[in-house]
């Protein structure tokens, strides 16, 4: 396997795991008072969108021959931090007493 792969097939790996406890948080935040509820819910929706953004550059970065797919891989990574850090603020507002 190539580097082009195995660096795709990490992200894809990472964005499945992403999703599985973004769902597991929205089922959490049908049981919270309505405010806080709104809030999570807005969060978890904004990280569905940068999802479905990261799902369309992989893809755009499967179709790229050659060497070409590294020029991507810059700005992927910045989308990756920014859901990462979604996925950790979502997270850590259910760690927080209410």
């Amino acid at each position: 396997m190539g580097k082009k792969e195995e660096y795709m097939e990490k992200l894809g790996a990472q964005l499945k795991e992403w999703g599985g406890r973004m769902d597991e948080f929205t089922e959490k935040a049908e049981h919270e008072v309505l405010e806080h509820k709104t809030k999570l819910l807005r969060e978890i929706e904004e990280f569905r969108v940068r999802s479905l953004d990261a799902q369309l550059k992989l893809r755009q970065m499967k179709e790229t021959t050659g060497d070409a797919w590294e020029t991507l891989v810059e700005g992927m990574d910045r989308a990756w931090a920014d859901m990462k850090e979604a996925v950790h603020r979502v997270a850590e507002k259910f760690k927080q007493p209410r």
